[in-house]
């Protein structure tokens, strides 16, 4: 893409000026002697214009005239491309004016066109595959004493302008502009160049305009200190097609814009020995992701001529409003090398909305792709990075708030450099997160460090029930794809730890499921008068000081090391895993404290060691069910070293007589 912005036009004045100057000197010249010298000439004009471009030049037909102006028709005027590529330059029909006097004067060698009509003209735009432009290779091979042709007036009617990427699979070829009407005037060398176009740009009808004039070029190459043509040009596009827009976006982002109008205008003026650009643009009827948005934003530039490739566009007032998101801010962009920074702010972003599938483009959207494939993936090459400050980020029902971030955009990869939120009452960073944009789907790597986050809070939003109450902290790093979390989750792959402080389970009272079982294992002991009730706890189970270490796979969470906890029953170890569907399929154990098991005997057994309990806890989080072992398991628990001795007839006896018996039991 080297050099193209400013070549392009550069080959097209080439193209057109010298061709046409070649033609009107031809034309010229027949009007002294039409009938003796069209044949003869027609020969000298395609020589000419062939050394003028360093191309092949054919003439199908040339017809001079004197009336009712001196001048020539031409039929199928041709530049031919290099090798295979089509032809540079294709003008059916052209007609010119000559000015007679210093045609003349000159024996020809002075010609100067009163007017120049090209008919049906169209550009061949060809990028090969080894990168360069066809373009690029037009040069004259003429002595520069030698050129002393010029046009004073140029009009052009229904041009067309195509580029073929040879780059790309199969050669795309595309449509940039066309119903192309334009008026130049001054194409000579000394003289001031201005005109007025008009074309179409994805569209069928004109909606771009465009004047201009500069000043006399200098000869040669400006140098440093030496003063710049004065330039002024308006550039206007009312009711553009954001699809030509997208066309200039790399492939894999075009995806998000569909849909919508666009108007634009730009100013530029020279300024104290610089090229100055202000503009402004607003889109309407936007659709982003398929969904109604708007946007505005304002941009400058100043241009050195001197050093054009380190210009500089600084956009201001950026504003987008759309549904789940609502952004503004500034950002700024170099020409060479190729970067851009965006300081944006708002007060809401919906990951999902920019994330999703996208919806079918409306068939009454669809457009030509103004540039090929190949360098709109060059455009993807960009160095794209800045901050990010957002009041509220959504995904669906995770929010968080006071988002302050500093990411990079590399090749359609999102990467948070530095990242930063408040997490339902916590702190969460997210700094080494990652988002795959080029995929269909996007896979994404998220790594979280927490720190103090209101557990209830996050079950409340995420599932409509506080099931977990504590403060979390702990790491997490997920691998995934898609942005729909319910296809997601099962091919969710990770790890982490997570500590939680002053929790409880609110869903579950695992002490009032343990006290039967204890009642029981007493009463088959033979301690029936011991035993007692515990009052059931308000708040669920306590948890305090939880850890875990786990892994993620296959859509459940599985504990690496049993997971350990402290309650009000006593301490406790639970193993297995839990699904991302909140489904839970744990077994473990609980050490039945000393003061639980008093309180169950209502003091009657003094006890010397907690109550090991088996546990078992399936069902869902919001709805778990608790099952303890059974009454044989915590007949064992209780003995042979949990009751303390008291003389020959104390409970220790008779508990252990208790036991023999349940052991003598048959087993159903």
């Amino acid at each position: 893409m080297k050099r193209t912005a400013h070549s392009v036009p550069r080959g097209l004045k080439v193209a057109l000026g010298v061709g046409a100057a070649v033609l009107v000197l031809a034309a010229g010249a027949l009007a002294l002697k039409p009938s003796w010298i069209a044949e003869r000439l027609r020969g000298q004009l395609e020589a000419i214009a062939t050394s003028a471009l360093g191309r092949p030049v054919s003439v199908e037909k040339l017809d001079a005239h004197w009336l009712p102006r001196p001048g020539a028709a031409i039929t199928n005027l041709r530049v031919e491309g290099d090798g295979n590529e089509p032809p540079f330059l294709e003008a059916p029909r052209a007609t010119a004016t000559v000015q007679l006097w210093p045609l003349i004067r000159s024996l020809g060698k002075d010609v100067r066109v009163s007017a120049l009509k090209l008919d049906a003209t169209k550009l061949n735009l060809v990028r090969r595959e080894d990168g360069t432009w066809n373009h690029e290779s037009l040069g004259s091979t003429r002595p520069r004493s030698e050129r002393g042709a010029f046009v004073e007036d140029l009009r052009i009617r229904d041009g067309v302008v195509n580029v073929t990427d040879l780059q790309a699979a199969g050669g795309t070829a595309a449509v940039v502009l066309r119903e192309i009407d334009a008026e130049l005037k001054g194409l000579g060398p000394g003289l001031s160049f201005e005109g007025a176009m008009k074309a179409a740009l994805a569209a069928s009808e004109q909606n771009v305009a465009m004047d201009f004039k500069v000043d006399p070029l200098p000869a040669g190459k400006l140098q440093p200190g030496q003063p710049v043509p004065e330039v002024t040009l308006h550039l206007r596009g009312k009711d553009l097609s954001v699809n030509a827009f997208r066309n200039f976006l790399p492939p894999r982002a075009a995806g998000y814009f569909t849909g919508g109008r666009m108007d634009i205008g730009a100013d530029v003026k020279t300024d104290q020995g610089e090229y100055a650009l202000a503009g402004h643009g607003s889109a309407r009827e936007l659709k982003l992701r398929g969904e109604p948005a708007s946007g505005s934003f304002a941009f400058t530039s100043r241009i050195d001529p001197a050093n054009a490739k380190a210009a500089k566009v600084d956009f201001t007032q950026i504003a987008l409003k759309g549904p789940g998101i609502q952004l503004g801010g500034t950002a700024s962009a170099w020409m060479a090398p190729t970067r851009v920074r965006f300081a944006l702010q708002g007060q809401e972003l919906d990951v999902k909305h920019l994330l999703e599938v996208l919806p079918p483009q409306p068939k009454d959207e669809e457009s030509d792709t103004a540039l090929p494939a190949s360098v709109r993936a060059q455009l993807g090459k960009v160095d794209v990075g800045g901050t990010l400050k957002l009041a509220k980020l959504h995904h669906g029902a995770l929010v968080a708030t006071d988002v302050d971030a500093q990411a990079r955009l590399d090749d359609g990869v999102l990467l948070v450099q530095r990242g930063g939120a408040t997490l339902y009452g916590g702190h969460a960073d997210l700094t080494g997160t990652r988002v795959d944009l080029t995929k269909k789907q996007p896979e994404w790597t998220l790594k979280v460090v927490l720190a103090g986050m209101d557990t209830a809070k996050a079950f409340q939003s995420l599932s409509g029930h506080p099931s977990l109450r504590g403060k979390a902290s702990g790491e997490l790093q997920l691998t995934g794809t898609g942005v729909d979390w319910a296809q997601a989750r099962d091919s969710v792959t990770g790890g982490g730890s997570v500590q939680l402080r002053d929790g409880a389970l609110t869903t579950a009272d695992v002490g009032a499921e343990v006290a039967p079982v204890l009642t029981r294992g007493l009463e088959a002991l033979g301690l029936k008068d011991a035993t007692g009730t515990v009052q059931k706890a308000a708040q669920g189970t306590r948890l305090n000081d939880l850890s875990a270490q786990f892994r993620v796979q296959g859509g459940w969470v599985a504990f690496t090391k049993p997971m350990a906890f402290q309650s009000d029953i006593g301490n406790g170890t639970l193993d297995g895993r839990v699904g991302l569907d909140q489904r839970l399929e744990l077994k473990g154990t609980i050490n039945a404290s000393e003061q639980f098991v008093s309180a169950i005997t209502r003091g009657a057994i003094p006890m010397k060691a907690p109550v090991t309990i088996p546990l078992t806890i399936t069902g869902t989080l919001r709805a778990p069910e608790v099952k303890p072992g059974s009454t044989l398991d915590v007949a064992k628990g209780l003995l042979p070293g949990g009751l303390r001795q008291k003389g020959s007839d104390n409970p220790v006896n008779r508990a252990r007589k208790g036991l023999g018996d349940l052991f003598k039991r048959p087993r159903k």
